[in-house]
């Protein structure tokens, strides 16, 4: 299975970064591919988008912090994300 990566940046706030990054992975995921939105802004804002809030709070006030990337992808793997 081939992997394709695709990355946005743009250091200037307000271009679209976070809408587009929601709606291509979005798009790719209701057509079957397997997609893994890494949202590495602090103020996490695609994260919301993809989470409800009671779960967000839920991951922020976590008493063990995932210290990777790879950790706090883990539910997910699970299938528990």
């Amino acid at each position: 299975m081939s992997t394709t990566t695709i990355a946005f940046f743009n250091s200037k706030a307000g271009v679209g970064k976070t809408s587009l990054v929601y709606h291509l992975a979005w798009m790719y995921s209701d057509l079957g591919y397997q997609v893994v939105a890494a949202d590495l802004d602090p103020q996490a804002n695609l994260s919301m988008f993809f989470l409800n809030e009671d779960r967000l709070q839920e991951i922020w006030l976590e008493e063990q912090p995932r210290k990777t990337i790879f950790g706090s992808m883990l539910p997910l793997l699970k299938g528990l994300g």
